[in-house]
C-alpha cells in the first residue's frame, strides 16, 4: 500500500504541470485536518470553531473559551499510519492560551538500498508540531489569535525542524448567527533534512593509489513549510436566533475557500444539525479543481491513476464527501462531565476513507 501511495503520489506531481509548486512543501503531516466535528463537514470550520480544536484551524477561536478544554483524536491514516492530536485551551483574565501536540506515526518500513534492492533492516519515521497559542476578544465581536509551534520530522537517522506561526481572526454578527474567519497556517522557517544518513565516504584523490576516503556529508535542499490561507462564513438560518425560529433543532452552514501554496486553491460546504442541544448530524463537501480526469476519484490503484490522467478530459473536478454525528452530555444533567464524542468518515478518492472518532472534555 506504501508503494502504491508513494507512486501515486509521483504521479500526480508528473501530471499537474499548472501546479508548481506540487510536491514542494515539507512536513505534509500538518495538511490532515484534525477533530471529527470538523472533518465531519469537510473541513469548513475556520469560522465557527470556538474549541480547543481552533489552534489548528484558526487560533482565534480558542477566545471564545470560558472553561479549561482538553480535546483528543487518534486515528489510522493511509498506509498503516496512525495521526494523533492533542489540544488543550484554558481561558485567561483576559483571552485564552492553549498548547496543542500534533503526532504522526509512519511505522517500521524497510530499508531498501542500491546494494540490497530486497531490503537490508528496518527504519522508523515520524512527525510532530507543538504549539503554543493565545486568543483574545478585542471587542464583544472580533477576536484574534496566535499560535507559535516547533516542527520536526525525522525518517531513520536524519531529521528536521522548523518553526512556524499560526494566526486568524473572527468576527461575530448579530445577523442570524453570521460569523467570518480567516487564518494563515504554516508560515515559517524551511526545513533541510542533517545526520549520520547524509555521511558518505568519498575518495577526493580518485588518481591516486592507496589513499583512504574521506568522510563527506551530503547536502540536502530546503523545502517550505505547506502554508496554506483560510476564509470561511458560518451562518445559522435554523434555530432560536435563525431565520427560521426553531427551539428544539439548529442548523448551521459553513462555506470555506482553502488556499494552500502547494495546490490549487479549492472551496467547502459544510452543514451541521443539533437536536435537543444533545445530537448532531454533520455533512461536508469539497469542490476542488484537478488537472486531469474528473473520474479520477473512483481510482481505486495507481493503475487506474494513471489511466485518469492520460484521460482525453485532460482536467476536471472532484467532489469529496464527508459525514458524522456526535452526541454532546452538557444538557444531560445527570452526566458529571462535560463530554462531547464525534465522529467522521471522510472521502480521500482513490485512497479509501478515513474513519475519526474524537472525544472534547469541557472541565
Amino acid at each position: 500500500m506504501k508503494k502504491i501511495l508513494l507512486t501515486s503520489t509521483l504521479l500526480v506531481g508528473m501530471a499537474s504541470a499548472q501546479f508548481d509548486n506540487v510536491g514542494t512543501s515539507a512536513a505534509n503531516f500538518l495538511k490532515i485536518g484534525v477533530g471529527s466535528r470538523a472533518e465531519g463537514m469537510g473541513g469548513a470550520y475556520s469560522a465557527q470553531v470556538a474549541d480547543a480544536s481552533a489552534l489548528y484551524w484558526n487560533p482565534s477561536g480558542i477566545a471564545h473559551i470560558t472553561s479549561p478544554q482538553v480535546v483528543f483524536s487518534s486515528f489510522n491514516w493511509i498506509a498503516d499510519m496512525k495521526h494523533s492530536f492533542l489540544a488543550v485551551a484554558i481561558p485567561a483574565r483576559r483571552g485564552a492560551f492553549g498548547l496543542s501536540l500534533v503526532y504522526f506515526d509512519m511505522g517500521e518500513m524497510i530499508k531498501t538500498t542500491e546494494l540490497a534492492p530486497d531490503g537490508e533492516g528496518t527504519f522508523t519515521a515520524s512527525d510532530f508540531a507543538i504549539g503554543v497559542g493565545y486568543g483574545t476578544k478585542i471587542s464583544d465581536r472580533f477576536a484574534v489569535g496566535m499560535q507559535v509551534k516547533l516542527i520536526r520530522e525525522t525518517i531513520s537517522f536524519s531529521s528536521a525542524s522548523a518553526f512556524a506561526v499560526d494566526a486568524g481572526s473572527q468576527y461575530v454578527t448579530n445577523f442570524y448567527g453570521l460569523r467570518v474567519g480567516m487564518a494563515v497556517t504554516n508560515f515559517g522557517t524551511k526545513m533541510r533534512l542533517y545526520g549520520t544518513d547524509n555521511k558518505v565516504d568519498v575518495d577526493a584523490y580518485e588518481d591516486l593509489d592507496g589513499n583512504p576516503d574521506v568522510v563527506a556529508h551530503l547536502n540536502t535542499d530546503e523545502w517550505s513549510l505547506p502554508m496554506a490561507f483560510r476564509f470561511g462564513v458560518s451562518m445559522t438560518p435554523v434555530g432560536k436566533n435563525g431565520l427560521i425560529k426553531q427551539d428544539m433543532a439548529e442548523v448551521t452552514v459553513n462555506w470555506e475557500y482553502f488556499d494552500p501554496r502547494d495546490y490549487n486553491p479549492y472551496y467547502i460546504l459544510g452543514m451541521e444539525a443539533k437536536i435537543m442541544d444533545v445530537f448532531y448530524i454533520r455533512s461536508g463537501l469539497q469542490f476542488k479543481f484537478m488537472q486531469f480526469s474528473d473520474d479520477l476519484s473512483d481510482a481505486t490503484n495507481a493503475n487506474e491513476f494513471q489511466d485518469a490522467i492520460d484521460s482525453e478530459d485532460g482536467f476536471g473536478y472532484v467532489q469529496n464527501m464527508a459525514y458524522g454525528f456526535g452526541i454532546d452530555t452538557e444538557k444531560i444533567s445527570y452526566v458529571p462531565v462535560k463530554l462531547r464524542v464525534d465522529y467522521s468518515s471522510s472521502d480521500l478518492g482513490f485512497l479509501g476513507m478515513v474513519n475519526r472518532i474524537t472525544l472534547a472534555i469541557t472541565f
